[in-house]
């Protein structure tokens, strides 16, 4: 701890967020050339000490590039060169076609700005053409009510709890975790269900919660992915009904 101490007292911390600011300004502009993507430099370090860095986030309109936030932040995670970042997208997150993703720069290397820069050019570039979307199948039970949620993640486990309203296919209400509540929102066509919550800090920093999973009698489980957080298994159980 002395050493870290150390090292942080001696470090050019406003050179240092220069430099990281630069990153993120490579970034937007090489995105910008996208057409239909509007990128955002968020340069301020904001009143927290707490995983302070710059952000880029860049927005579009999901149908005119026939691609998603979630989507377009799969592609990058499951490529190569892997890249882990936020994702927010119409699935469950604002107004249909308003989707977005959102990088910081903190942790990169030199350089690594270019291969961000490119690898995400190429998946927005991309010709997407996406599938009309297949009407609603009914909804096999009315979720409506408290869930209790274990949640396993890679080396530990945590409870939540979520408080739901469905009217048709449509899941409105709030996730409440271990320290803040927020609201959640997302479907159930038939016995598939997909939730979806956002944690925004004072900072600026955001964790992005999407819960998919398969309804069986008073029990939800299924995958849970977190973005940059990588992803875990859920399990809940009904509670109280509404």
């Amino acid at each position: 701890m002395l050493v870290a101490v150390e090292r942080w007292v001696a470090r050019d911390h406003a050179a240092e967020w220069k430099e990281w600011v630069a990153r993120c300004d490579y970034i937007a502009d090489r995105v910008s050339k996208v057409a239909g993507v509007t990128p955002t430099v968020q340069r301020e370090p904001g009143a927290s000490l707490s995983n302070r860095s710059p952000r880029v986030t860049l927005r579009w309109d999901s149908r005119t590039l026939g691609i998603t936030g979630p989507e377009a932040a799969d592609l990058l995670d499951q490529g190569e060169p892997r890249i882990a970042l936020q994702a927010g997208g119409a699935q469950a997150q604002g107004p249909e076609g308003d989707s977005s993703i959102s990088i910081t720069s903190a942790m990169m290397s030199p350089g690594d700005e270019k291969i961000v820069a490119q690898r995400i050019v190429e998946v927005l570039s991309a010709r997407h053409t996406r599938r009309p979307a297949a009407a609603p199948v009914p909804p096999a039970a009315n979720l409506s009510g408290r869930w209790e949620v274990e949640i396993q993640y890679a080396a530990s486990r945590g409870t939540h709890t979520l408080h739901l309203q469905q009217n048709g296919n449509r899941i409105d209400g709030t996730h409440q975790g271990n320290f803040l509540g927020r609201d959640i929102a997302g479907t159930i066509n038939g016995d598939q269900v997909t939730l979806s919550s956002v944690v925004t800090e004072r900072h600026g920093d955001a964790l992005t919660y999407r819960f998919n999973g398969k309804l069986s009698g008073d029990t939800l489980g299924g995958s849970l992915d977190m973005g940059e957080y990588l992803a875990a298994t859920w399990t809940a159980r009904r509670s109280g009904r509404v």
